[in-house]
C-alpha cells in the first residue's frame, strides 16, 4: 500500500495574506501620520512688538518665531477700547510700501522679516498707517478721535496684527501712541 502525501498550501497563503495587509495598514497609518494626506496649512507664527512714536515713527520687531514671507503677510492696525466703547470695530490694512528695512530699503515682497530683523515708518508716512484703500485717512468717525496722529490720543493704544493671506494670525502686538 502506497500512501499518498497531498500537504495543502493553503497555511502558508494565509500566512502570507495576513503579512501583506499587515504591512498595507502600516503603510496607511505611517501615511497619515507622516502628513502624506493634504490637510490644512499651519501658519507661521512669530513674536512681535511694535512701537509708535508721532515724532519719531513706528517701528515693528520680529522678536522670535518663525521668518516671514513678506509677500504673503498683511499688517492690519486695530484702536483698542482705549479709544472708547465700539471703536475697536474699526482696522485698516498698512500699506507696506512706506515700511523699510532700513532707510533706503522698502519691505518688498521679496524679502522675508527673521527673527531680529526690525522695520520702520517714518514719522512723514504715518498717515499710511490708517488709510483707506484710497490712501486717504479714514473719514467715518467725527472729529477724528480714532486718528492715531492726534496729540488728543496720546498714551491710547491700538493693536498690530499680522496675517498670512488666508486670514491666520501670525502674530500681534498692543500699540501705545507716544508723542
Amino acid at each position: 500500500m502506497t500512501k499518498t502525501h497531498e500537504s495543502a498550501v493553503s497555511p502558508v497563503v494565509g500566512v502570507m495574506l495576513m503579512l501583506v495587509v499587515t504591512i498595507i495598514i502600516a503603510a496607511v497609518v505611517a501615511a497619515f501620520a507622516g502628513g502624506a494626506v493634504a490637510g490644512t496649512s499651519k501658519a507661521p507664527q512669530a513674536t512681535i512688538q511694535a512701537t509708535y512714536s508721532q515724532s519719531k515713527g513706528m517701528s515693528i520687531s520680529h522678536s522670535g518665531g518663525d521668518p516671514i514671507p513678506v509677500g504673503t503677510t498683511t499688517l492690519f492696525v486695530r484702536p483698542t477700547k482705549s479709544f472708547g466703547a465700539g471703536n475697536d470695530k474699526y482696522s485698516w490694512k498698512v500699506n507696506k510700501s512706506v515700511i523699510f528695512a532700513n532707510q533706503t530699503v522698502t519691505w518688498d515682497t521679496s524679502r522675508v522679516f527673521l527673527p531680529g530683523d526690525t522695520v520702520t515708518i517714518s514719522p512723514a508716512n504715518l498717515s499710511y498707517v490708517q488709510t483707506r484703500t484710497d490712501g486717504t485717512l479714514e473719514s467715518s468717525y467725527s472729529d477724528h478721535s480714532l486718528d492715531f496722529n492726534s496729540t488728543a490720543n496720546i498714551g491710547l493704544s491700538f493693536v498690530l496684527e499680522m496675517q498670512d493671506t488666508s486670514g491666520k494670525t501670525i502674530g500681534q502686538s498692543t500699540v501705545f501712541i507716544t508723542g
